[in-house]
């Protein structure tokens, strides 16, 4: 078995680093309370060398979303509330819908999918389980570039998919859709071929060619991260 020479956290730490993010990130109830793990992951983000336009150009559009959040509470709310309780709320609510999606893109951008695939496995997930998600999540990368591939072949067709217009919209769903529905069948259909000619799943267990070590550290980490949401449990 090979060791994973790559340094950093265990994914299983990083993990339970999040959980325990998006915890403290839920249960902060002023705007100045959400305001410090927003500016923590921030910091955390420049620290991995994420340079700020490529973060911004990445989640400017979660940026709308939680901007449409701040909006929607400061003047759909109603029962007569002060326009500073609506705006207080509006704050925290898109605080924390920023908080959990900065948290996630951090753990995603530090974290292999096959680290975490491993690492559950090596705790017990099912193998079978653990290859499901290895495969969702490299399947990703592979549905935006088919998408963009078939965005790009309806434009030289003539098809005003990038119009931005409901009927743009609505070209882009009609005609992009099926031919990356069509273009994934075929895909999955190959790889489960491939599989059953392999025969996956056969034993209930397997062995791994390496493995992603667990570090003291990484067990620091994972009962401090423990012992600090339970301390805000208790003073929030």
């Amino acid at each position: 078995m090979i060791t994973c020479p790559k340094p950093g956290l265990n994914p299983l730490s990083k993990l339970v680093l999040l959980v325990s993010f998006c915890v403290l990130a839920l249960r902060a109830e002023s705007p100045g309370h959400a305001a410090v793990p927003c500016g923590a992951v921030l910091l955390a983000h420049a620290a991995i060398g994420l340079p700020p336009a490529i973060l911004w150009r990445r989640l400017r559009g979660i940026a709308v979303f939680a901007l449409v959040l701040f909006l929607s509470q400061l003047f759909l709310t109603g029962g007569g509330a002060p326009w500073g309780v609506r705006a207080a709320s509006g704050v925290r609510m898109a605080m924390r819908f920023l908080n959990i999606i900065l948290g996630s893109h951090l753990f995603v951008s530090t974290t292999s999918a096959e680290d975490l695939a491993y690492t559950l496995m090596r705790l017990g997930l099912s193998y079978r389980y653990g290859f499901t998600l290895l495969i969702a999540m490299r399947f990703v990368p592979y549905f935006r570039l088919q998408s963009n591939t078939v965005l790009q072949a309806q434009m030289v067709r003539g098809i005003g998919v990038d119009r931005p217009s409901i009927k743009g919209v609505w070209c882009m769903a009609r005609y992009t859709l099926v031919p990356l529905v069509v273009t994934a069948l075929g895909r999955v259909e190959s790889l489960a071929i491939s599989m059953e000619g392999r025969c996956f799943g056969l034993h209930p267990r397997r062995t791994f060619l390496r493995t992603v070590p667990f570090r003291p550290v990484d067990a620091l980490i994972i009962a401090g991260a423990i012992a600090v949401v339970g301390a805000a449990a208790a003073i929030l």
